[in-house]
């Protein structure tokens, strides 16, 4: 017997996004257009493959959940949605094997525009022509690729604002994503501001009693507007048993001042 699997790839960097033999960028846009005007963006799309593509697009209305999971919503159901502003040259994208197009993408400012907020939709492609099945372990799978552009417009005299600690947690010895038990340190955090900030979690760890400095992965996220977010970082396995200090850092780059909040724990 045999059996057959569709699989969606999305792979999304901060200016391409890479796709099974496609490449699209950018994979964010910011339009600053006022109430009344019409501003464009250009979409670059590039076949790597030898097969033809194609992709049809749609809308979605999306935030993100309390640990910045991205969620989805359909197109309009929510309040800070611009989806409704948005047009393409193309809703259908067909590539042949090594062909690079460009689609325009406009948005229009309403006139009537009084909410003065950050607005966004995300703006997917889906492949609806499936590649020829490949076998993989054994099994017939029909790669289908789903790349997803998030879409902003940014009103002029926002507030910036900030960023804040809301609290720096001990989880002790928890289950990770996969069920292995993990020391793990949480950290909550809040953009005050009306615009979206990407941000660097950095954090250190230096045994008190030897001095000893050690490394522990920084981690990338990104905020929306008036948004908090708790961030879990796992501690290095097998650390030797003492006490340390953990230092928290929130670096949203040189226009903000550094976050820091410390922690004592025991090992």
């Amino acid at each position: 017997m045999r059996y057959y699997f569709t699989l969606f790839v999305i792979c999304i960097y901060n200016t391409l996004i890479y796709g099974q033999g496609i490449s699209i960028s950018p994979s964010r846009i910011f339009f600053t257009g006022d109430p009344g005007q019409t501003v464009s963006q250009i979409i670059t799309f590039s076949n790597t493959s030898n097969t033809e593509l194609s992709f049809v697009a749609n809308l979605k209305d999306w935030d993100r959940d309390s640990l910045g999971v991205k969620k989805y919503y359909s197109e309009g159901q929510k309040p800070q949605s611009n989806a409704a502003w948005l047009t393409l040259s193309e809703n259908t994208v067909r590539l042949a094997p090594g062909e690079t197009k460009s689609v325009n993408l406009s948005m229009t400012i309403p006139k009537k525009n009084a909410s003065l907020q950050l607005t966004n939709t995300m703006l997917f492609f889906t492949q609806v022509k499936e590649q020829k099945a490949v076998l993989q372990n054994g099994l017939h799978m029909n790669v289908l690729i789903e790349v997803g552009i998030q879409i902003y417009h940014t009103p002029s005299g926002l507030n910036p604002g900030d960023l804040e600690f809301l609290a720096f947690e001990d989880r002790y010895v928890t289950p990770n994503q996969t069920g292995q038990p993990v020391r793990r340190m949480d950290i909550h955090v809040k953009n005050t501001g009306q615009i979206n900030k990407d941000v660097y979690v950095r954090f250190e760890l230096t045994n008190t009693e030897t001095g000893e400095e050690i490394p522990v992965k920084t981690v990338a996220i990104a905020m929306l507007p008036q948004s908090d977010q708790w961030v879990q970082i796992e501690l290095p396995e097998k650390l030797v048993a003492g006490n340390y200090l953990a230092v928290a850092i929130l670096d949203a780059g040189n226009q903000y001042d550094l976050k820091i909040a410390e922690k004592e724990i025991t090992y």
